[in-house]
């Protein structure tokens, strides 16, 4: 699907003139580098219906600046549009949406010894009771320096992790029993992600004519850039991968692909086939509240007060808000046959006038995303509905190279097994298997 291309820092200027939305991810600096390489999992949302087909691409990438350069083919010139960094988790969190546990007789809190409450004198918050499994608290936020660092508290390594996930830091692997050590200790942890530069020019927005984080020479970057949407025309869906074998490390790809039968690609095995999930299921689990998990109970126990006051826990939309988006305006797209919608220009239009006057920032933008909400809801969520007709498959694995030198990725129907497709055997948050919680899950009303 991409391809790195060696390029002067000249040539990069001149990219990001053409190409407004500009991919500039987080930077460091430090000579000895070595040259670009892709890293982690490439992830790719695709949908197709009736000659439209949309994919969002957000790739990680390690080397030298002056190095970076991305190449895409297109059966047809596609829309381009800015794509919340979050759009993957949301993704996962759309196929499989968190649980809210409750404990309907909480359990009485453990007397620490001598030397763990020594413990939480030195490194946690006084007088407060511990969260709950899935909460994080957010002590404080702020800018220091070329970091952007949080203080946090959490429930568990799993909450914490789904947070700095949600936005956007890098939780360490293999790390989840230390974690949890310290949690049941009440500290609290401070998470860091790079902010080089002026903010504006670092993180990118559609509509900006410039990028220039104005870097020193040989700087590098370890991270993901900009997640893009394309919105084109074709025949028939495929998706564009015959560049990607040419890009050095890691090759693991992770596929969203949301058409309207379940799916496999041609030519690869059957078992990178991961998941396929029915379109009523993914606007349940969009639109309705998250499911309850009852751990010490039953659901009859659960008073209409304790689900009334759960009911903020419950809203989707802070999980996987940006997928119905997704999904409702590509389903409009569908509907309408524009390959851009009105409010899509809209929010070009708004960062236009923003720059002309320089005026940018959180604040702005929270006005900007209030105002295109209600254009959204207006607009495209009218189409949300048809999702009801829809199946997304989820392929993950590593796809055989010299396969993909040669083909675009084709694809034709294919139903996996029912005992294969479920959320014990991949969960999609996890990117592998799930896991049995325990207790009993109930969808309250």
């Amino acid at each position: 699907m991409l391809r790195l291309v060696a390029l002067t820092a000249s040539l990069i200027a001149t990219l990001a003139v053409a190409d407004p939305c500009g991919m500039v991810p987080p930077i460091y600096t430090g000579g000895g580098q070595s040259p670009i390489v892709r890293t982690g999992a490439q992830r790719t949302y695709a949908f197709y219906k009736d000659g439209i087909e949309t994919y969002v691409i957000r790739p990680g990438f390690t080397g030298k600046v002056e190095e970076f350069g991305m190449l895409i083919p297109f059966p047809s010139p596609p829309a381009l549009r800015k794509v919340p960094d979050e759009i993957f988790t949301n993704l996962a969190a759309a196929i499989d949406p968190p649980e809210i546990q409750v404990w309907v007789h909480p359990r009485p809190r453990r007397r620490y010894e001598a030397d763990e409450k020594m413990a939480m004198k030195k490194g946690a918050a006084k007088d407060e009771e511990p969260l709950a499994y899935d909460q994080v608290k957010v002590i404080n936020q702020e800018a220091v320096g070329m970091y952007e660092v949080a203080t946090l508290a959490a429930g568990s390594a799993d909450a914490l992790k789904r947070w700095m996930d949600e936005h956007g830091f890098q939780y360490p692997k293999g790390m989840d029993t230390v974690v949890n050590e310290y949690v049941k200790l009440q500290w609290v942890f401070v998470a860091e992600k790079t902010r080089v530069g002026s903010k504006e020019n670092a993180d990118p927005r559609p509509g900006m004519k410039k990028v220039s984080p104005a870097l020193p020479p040989e700087s590098s970057f370890n991270g993901f850039v900009q997640a893009m949407g394309f919105r084109f025309k074709v025949d028939k869906p495929s998706l564009p991968m015959r560049l990607s074998p040419f890009n050095e490390g890691e090759n693991h790809q992770v596929v969203y692909f949301l058409t309207d039968q379940p799916i496999r690609f041609d030519g690869l095995d059957t078992t990178f086939v991961k998941r396929q999930v029915p379109g009523w299921r993914i606007l349940k689990n969009v639109t309705k509240l998250l499911a309850l998990r009852i751990m010490d109970g039953t659901p009859a126990e659960v008073t209409a007060d304790l689900r009334e006051n759960l009911k903020p826990q419950r809203d989707p939309k802070p999980h996987n808000g940006h997928a119905k988006d997704l999904f409702a305006s590509d389903l409009l797209a569908l509907k309408t046959g524009a390959l851009s919608l009105d409010f899509e220009e809209k929010e070009k239009e708004l960062l236009r006038i923003s720059e002309a006057f320089d005026i940018r920032g959180p604040e702005i933008d929270s006005l900007h995303e209030a105002h295109l909400e209600i254009e959204r809801d207006k607009t495209a969520h009218q189409a949300l509905g048809s999702l009801e007709g829809y199946v997304m498959t989820v392929f993950d694995g590593a796809f055989p190279l010299d396969y993909l030198k040669q083909h675009d990725l084709t694809v034709s129907r294919f139903a996996m097994a029912a005992r294969e497709n479920t959320r014990l055997n991949y969960d999609a948050k996890n990117d592998g298997p799930g896991y049995d919680p325990g207790g009993i899950r109930w969808e309250a009303p």
